[in-house]
């Protein structure tokens, strides 16, 4: 009988300082065994919304994998909204976000990954990474000017 292949577990998540704003996406890759990560990504993804963060770090989580040769992992997020959607429960109705998905389908469908949703405090690697990466770039903050009519 077969043994079962340990997994890669793999920490994602988006960030986004304002709604839009300076986004990151922050990945914490732990091999099988090990209790720290042995890789880490922090990057800095441009003016963006949070949704588009969290997706965003699934993508680069997944192509990463791809890159490293990793065909198995768990992949674990704290966004309810990325999981529901991933996971058929909620419907994608924003075409951008539907582009997102698109990509992460066929990504997905290179790989055997689980997805698990995980409450916030369990996801401090990830999420430290995203909002160092978020606070990369310095944004100045513009009064708007209403002109009179």
């Amino acid at each position: 009988m077969p043994t079962k292949q340990k997994q890669f577990c793999i920490f994602v998540d988006g960030s986004s300082r304002g709604n839009p704003g300076p986004a990151g996406v922050g990945i914490a890759v732990y091999a099988p065994g090990k209790d720290e990560a042995t890789d880490e990504i922090s990057k800095y993804i441009g003016i963006t919304t949070n949704n588009v963060a969290e997706y965003e770090a699934v993508i680069h989580a997944l192509r990463w994998m791809i890159h490293s040769g990793v065909k198995r992992a768990t992949l674990k997020l704290d966004s309810e909204l990325v999981y529901k959607q991933m996971m058929g429960t909620y419907r994608v109705k924003a075409p951008h976000i539907a582009l997102l998905m698109k990509r992460i389908t066929m990504l997905k469908s290179q790989l055997d990954i689980s997805i698990i949703l995980i409450p916030r405090d369990e996801n401090k690697s990830a999420n430290r990474l995203a909002q160092k990466a978020s606070k990369r770039k310095k944004v100045k903050r513009q009064t708007f000017k209403q002109l009179p009519l």
